[in-house]
């Protein structure tokens, strides 16, 4: 699909008293994002200059194409999930574009969602997904996006990639989401519901 349709892609990058946070893994999906595209310069984030407050934690969004196109920093702040809705849905989301309006489309209420493909689930539509089961945490083999957060836990040992079901829910000790913001966060007291009559709740 040619790159005009999507026009830009983004990174969004935890920045702690002027360092950025997880570089390496940010840097590897924009290399593999700039090769699938044939982009043929280099794009490294390390040298960009961006302005950055030395103290305090900020949320970094970097929008590049060939180039970097603009970069915003402010305040971090991030939001609490509590109830998720499980929907079944084939949309694709495999690079970080700036356009997201197939996932927007996919939310009818303030509810998160879980985004399910033929029974399997993959991710929020902000984060990627972990399942402790067994006392394992276990993260979708085939997620809308591979984020870096996920992608670092998988590389240190913590997470194992499996294909997660729908009734996986069920069976799960703890439900957590994960993102480069957020970083690693068990979801205390969360509500999924499956359908209109059917929803879980986990207190841990």
């Amino acid at each position: 699909m040619p790159l005009e349709h999507f026009k830009y892609f983004f990174e969004t990058i935890k920045v702690k008293d002027g360092k950025l946070l997880n570089l390496k893994y940010h840097q590897q999906r924009v290399d593999r994002t700039r090769s699938f595209f044939s982009f043929n310069t280099k794009l490294e984030l390390i040298k960009q200059e961006f302005e950055l407050p030395k103290k305090g934690l900020f949320r970094l969004r970097v929008d590049y194409a060939r180039s970097v196109k603009l970069s915003t920093c402010t305040e971090l702040t991030c939001r609490e999930f509590r109830e998720f809705r499980v929907v079944e849905s084939d949309t694709e989301y495999g690079f970080k574009y700036a356009n997201r309006d197939k996932l927007d489309a996919l939310k009818r209420d303030k509810k998160e969602i879980i985004i399910a493909k033929d029974g399997f689930i993959r991710d929020t539509t902000i984060s990627n997904i972990a399942l402790l089961i067994d006392g394992i945490w276990l993260t979708p083999k085939n997620p809308l996006l591979a984020g870096t957060t996920r992608a670092r836990l998988i590389d240190e040992g913590f997470l194992r990639c499996e294909e997660l079901s729908v009734e996986d829910l069920e069976k799960a000790e703890s439900f957590a989401i994960m993102n480069a913001l957020i970083d690693f966060k068990i979801v205390k007291e969360v509500r999924i519901e499956l359908g209109a009559k059917h929803t879980i709740c986990k207190s841990r």
